[in-house]
């Protein structure tokens, strides 16, 4: 959200070239590493022993404990396991990864292509909007398994949706000087809606859903970020060939 408005205003603004827009974000990476020392200070400030060895990623000297191992290995047994147990949790993740990035950036490509470009821009933050409230909202409630498909298959409506609407452009040409997309970018904090609410209670249930056991759930979550990433290169392949088709 700050990222869209930043660019925005540097843009539009300070009538910034991109060249220099996007080589002084170099500059954030000095920020990131001091919120991380800062962040991992406080995380390990009040540990000591056992505790504090673990945070830091030390080995465990305990020999009852070499013989129980927290985190199971990424072996094809392992990883075989972990789709058993978690198989609904990461055919999710693929899916509201691949269907809200076919949307954005995919078909809000295309819908924006003949508009201002600021529209491209408003829509990332709005979308965006939508994945931090849903992602939080995580903290106050929590779903069960079989919401998550309720989810996708909202999300798989939006993709319909929105592919109607950028073929036909029924509601960004509905009203006079493209006030139509002022309704396409409400739109999209729906679509953040759908995508950070699976995603956050994805997370929630690699950590707490019964039937995983406990040496699986670490290797459960890296999967799931490959899955995730799965998603967003199906995501790539389905809006490329939209956009050679009907949207080209």
């Amino acid at each position: 959200i700050l990222g869209g408005l930043v660019y925005i205003l540097l843009s539009d603004v300070l009538h910034l070239s991109h060249p220099l827009i996007f080589s002084s974000m170099a500059v954030t990476l000095i920020v990131y590493w001091a919120a991380f020392r800062y962040l991992h200070a406080r995380a390990i400030h009040n540990l000591s022993g056992l505790e504090l060895e673990r945070a830091l990623g030390g080995i465990h000297h305990n020999a009852a404990a070499q013989h129980q191992p927290t985190v199971a290995p990424a072996s094809y047994a392992s990883v075989k396991q972990a789709f058993q147990c978690s198989g609904v949790i990461q055919f999710n993740l693929v899916a509201v990864f691949c269907l809200e990035y076919t949307i954005y950036p995919g078909l809000d490509d295309r819908e924006t292509l003949c508009s201002s470009y600021q529209w491209y821009t408003m829509m990332f933050i709005a979308y965006n909007a939508g994945v931090t409230l849903s992602r939080l909202s995580v903290s106050a409630f929590r779903m069960k398994m079989w919401h998550l498909w309720l989810v996708t298959l909202w999300q798989f409506a939006n993709v319909i949706l929105f592919t109607v609407e950028a073929y036909s452009g029924f509601i960004r040409n509905s009203l006079p000087d493209e006030a139509g997309l002022y309704i396409v970018t409400a739109f999209m904090v729906l679509v953040g809606l759908c995508g950070g609410t699976t995603y956050g209670n994805c997370m929630y249930l690699f950590n707490k859903q019964e039937g995983i056991p406990e040496e699986i759930r670490e290797l459960g979550v890296s999967l799931g970020f490959a899955m995730s990433n799965l998603g967003i290169s199906l995501a790539s392949v389905s809006f490329t060939l939209l956009n050679n088709t009907i949207l080209s």
